[in-house]
């Protein structure tokens, strides 16, 4: 086969970070399958063993943080001093005027995420695999504001289902705690659950909207507010672990049966018993299937 090192570097250009020293010509006499070759790498897309935090750890960690720093200021404002017993677990840096101050807990764990992140893409001999990770971590984002979680969701709902199918990464985008937390659903409780029915709660219809209209179907396509309503209500008990009650597995996922709307939901013409956590799953499974967003959605 001819060298071409013009299709070699549009390759790299158009499915990685651009070429580096060399890559050019080792690309040059197969350009087309040295990028394919990419996707059948052994653990393409995965970040092997890092030394970072889990998404449920993460949100363990600056929960004792927060709490401990409640502490500490309540004592202070007691007149009573603080001392490392208070915050032996995590330590809080005091301030000094003039001082560069140390990254707290959370910048910590954003910025060896960060790192993680920055390296495998440093790290990749084309980078096709990478962009198809920031891809679909920007369709299914999540905020740093609301959730110090977000390095561990990318690595434990992204990459592992990056190259695999779309239904199993939408199912594992969705449940995933970082997700709850920025789309609300942790609170959305069915009003006429057990536990809606006793705190006077009820549904938050974020997370089953921009389910639609984000992440599967897009805007105008065809669901109504009754469907987005039915939806959120099949959703609902998908939460996350409180760590106050689960020190050691807090911030994991949970169904709470108590919290979940009862009774059969119908979303966009389809009627799905109470099944209870796998209501919610059956609606997801059929978005993914559905004509309507392989006819509108051309990015799929």
């Amino acid at each position: 086969m001819a060298r071409d090192p013009g299709k070699a570097a549009l390759a790299l250009h158009r499915f990685g970070f651009g070429p580096r020293s060399g890559t050019i010509s080792a690309m040059a006499g197969d350009p087309q399958g040295a990028v394919l070759a990419e996707l059948d790498r052994s653990n393409a897309g995965r970040i092997i063993d890092p030394p970072l935090l889990s998404s449920a750890a993460a949100y363990r960690a600056v929960f004792e943080l927060n709490a401990a720093r409640a502490a500490q200021a309540k004592l202070a404002r007691r007149g009573i001093p603080t001392s490392e017993p208070v915050v032996a677990s995590l330590t809080v840096t005091a301030e000094k005027p003039g001082a560069e101050q140390a990254p707290t807990v959370p910048q910590q764990i954003v910025l060896a995420e960060a790192k993680a992140r920055i390296d495998a893409a440093r790290d990749a001999e084309i980078g096709f695999v990478e962009r198809l990770v920031w891809f679909w971590s920007n369709h299914f984002c999540v905020s740093l504001d609301t959730s110090v979680m977000a390095g561990g969701y990318e690595r434990e709902a992204i990459r592992p289902h990056v190259l695999g199918h779309f239904v199993d990464l939408l199912l594992a985008a969705e449940s995933h705690p970082a997700m709850l937390v920025y789309l609300n659903d942790a609170q959305s409780i069915g009003p006429h659950s057990i536990a809606g029915i006793n705190r006077d709660k009820g549904l938050n219809e974020n997370f089953a909207r921009e389910i639609l209209e984000l992440h599967t179907l897009g805007v105008r396509t065809g669901y109504t507010q009754s469907d987005v309503v039915s939806f959120a209500a099949a959703l609902t008990g998908w939460t996350l672990r409180p760590p106050v009650s689960d020190p050691d597995i807090g911030g994991e996922f949970v169904f709470i049966p108590r919290a979940h709307e009862p009774g059969a939901q119908r979303v966009l013409g389809k009627g799905y018993p109470d099944t209870g956590v796998a209501q919610g799953r059956a609606v997801l499974r059929d978005l993914e299937r559905d004509p309507v967003k392989l006819k509108h959605s051309r990015h799929w």
